[in-house]
C-alpha cells in the first residue's frame, strides 16, 4: 500500500491543494484545500524575510502533518504550478514551445531541503514569444492521455486567469491568457460599479442576463462603454444588483470567448469541471460554437492534474 501513495500539491496563485493518492487506481484518499496559494506566502516572506524556501516548505509540512495518515519516508511529492515561479518556492526555468503534449523537455527538479523531511518533485511551466503559464501544462498532458488528438484542437481551461491552449496532434502549438476571473473580481470589489453588483443567494438565477451581457460583448460596443452600463442599470431601475452580477459575468466571459470567432480550428474542448462550467458552456452556446465544441467530462478534468503529475515526474 505504501509504494502505491503519492501526493500530488497543485499550488496556485491564490489555492493550495493536496491530495493523497493511490497511484494505482488514482483514487483520492484523502484531500485538502486552502485560500494560501503563493502569493499570501511569498507576500508574508517579504514581510519576514529570511529564507523563502524555508516559509513555503514549513506550510506544506504542517499540512501534511494534518494528513490522518503516516506517510512513509519515501512517498513520492509532485508540485506543480505556481511554485516553480518567481513568487513560489524556487524559480525553474520555463520550456519553450513547441511542446510535446507528452511532458517531454519540461523541466523538473528534485529537491531536498534541511526543513522538509521529505525529497519533492518540482515541475516548471511553458512559455511562448508573448505569454507564460504554470500549472495549466500539467493539467494538458493529464488530459492528452484520454483522447487521440487530430487536427488543431483549442482547449479552454477557464479559471482566474484563464487558459486557451492551440494543440496540433500532439503539439501545443500556442496558448493566451484572458484575466477574466481576476478581473471580475477587481471590478466587483474595487471599482465604482461594487455597488450596483451583489452575488446571488441561489445559483444561475439570472441566466438571461448573462446572455445579455455575451451578446453585447461580441457586439459593436467597447468593453470599456459596456461595464458602464453595469452602472446605469442600477442607477437607471434597469436591472437589480444580482441581474447585474450575471451581466458583468456576461460581459467578460463573452468578451473572451468571442476571440475564437476570428481563430481557426477543428474543435473546442471545454475543460470546466467547476462552478464555471455553466457559464462557459452557456457563452459558446450563445455565441454559435456549439457545433465545434466537446465537453469533458468534470472526473476527467478532476484526475488530470494527478495523472499529468505521475507521467511528468515517472
Amino acid at each position: 500500500m505504501e509504494n502505491d501513495l503519492f501526493l500530488s500539491i497543485d499550488w496556485g496563485t491564490s489555492n493550495f491543494r493536496l491530495r493523497l493518492i493511490e497511484k494505482l487506481s488514482l483514487r483520492v484518499t484523502q484531500e485538502l484545500i486552502s485560500p494560501m496559494g503563493v502569493k499570501p506566502l511569498y507576500l508574508k516572506w517579504q514581510q519576514e524575510g529570511g529564507e523563502r524556501e524555508f516559509i513555503f516548505l514549513d506550510y506544506l509540512a504542517q499540512q501534511i502533518d494534518t494528513l490522518q495518515f503516516d506517510l512513509p519516508e519515501n512517498i513520492k511529492i509532485v508540485i506543480s504550478g505556481m511554485a516553480s515561479s518567481s513568487i513560489g518556492i524556487r524559480e525553474l526555468p520555463y520550456a519553450s514551445l513547441p511542446f510535446d503534449i507528452t511532458g517531454k523537455g519540461l523541466y523538473v527538479e528534485k529537491i531536498q531541503h534541511s526543513s522538509f523531511p521529505y525529497v519533492f518533485q518540482l515541475i516548471s511551466g511553458v512559455r511562448s514569444d508573448a505569454d507564460v503559464m504554470r500549472g495549466e501544462e500539467t493539467q494538458m498532458v493529464g488530459l492528452a492521455d484520454e483522447d487521440n488528438l487530430s487536427g488543431k484542437t483549442i482547449f479552454i481551461l477557464p479559471g482566474t486567469h484563464s487558459k486557451h491552449i492551440m494543440c496540433e496532434k500532439d503539439t501545443i502549438t500556442d496558448f493566451n491568457t484572458f484575466m477574466t476571473g481576476e478581473l471580475f473580481q477587481v471590478i466587483s470589489h474595487h471599482t465604482i460599479l461594487k455597488n450596483s453588483v451583489a452575488k446571488p443567494s441561489a445559483g444561475y438565477s439570472h441566466l438571461k442576463e448573462f446572455d445579455e451581457g455575451v451578446l453585447m460583448s461580441g457586439s459593436a460596443y467597447s468593453i470599456l462603454n459596456s461595464l458602464f452600463k453595469v452602472r446605469a442599470n442600477d442607477i437607471l431601475g434597469k436591472k437589480t444588483t444580482e441581474e447585474n452580477y450575471y451581466f458583468l459575468s456576461g460581459l467578460l466571459i463573452g468578451t473572451e470567448m468571442a476571440t475564437l470567432r476570428s481563430m481557426s480550428f477543428d474543435e473546442i474542448r471545454l475543460c470546466a469541471g467547476n462552478n464555471l462550467y455553466e457559464f462557459y458552456h452557456r457563452a459558446i452556446k450563445v455565441l454559435g460554437l456549439s457545433d465545434k465544441t466537446k465537453i469533458l467530462d468534470k472526473e476527467v478534468i478532476e484526475k488530470a492534474v494527478i495523472k499529468g503529475q505521475l507521467k511528468i515526474a515517472g
